[in-house]
């Protein structure tokens, strides 16, 4: 299921496109970015692009 999430370390979270909206993320404003994963573990996002984000 398509879903969308923030890799700035909030685990924000959306079925819908959008900006993250935690005040407390350092990717706070900036867009949720899609992901694929059937487990919820986010792992092919988290482990791409950003893995250099999460803390």
């Amino acid at each position: 299921m398509k879903h969308y999430i923030c890799t700035g370390g909030c685990d924000g979270q959306s079925s819908n496109p959008g900006v993250c909206q935690s005040e407390d993320c350092k990717k706070e404003g900036e867009p949720l970015l899609p992901c694929n994963c059937a487990d919820g573990s986010h792992q092919e996002e988290i482990e791409g692009k950003d893995a250099e984000d999460i803390e």
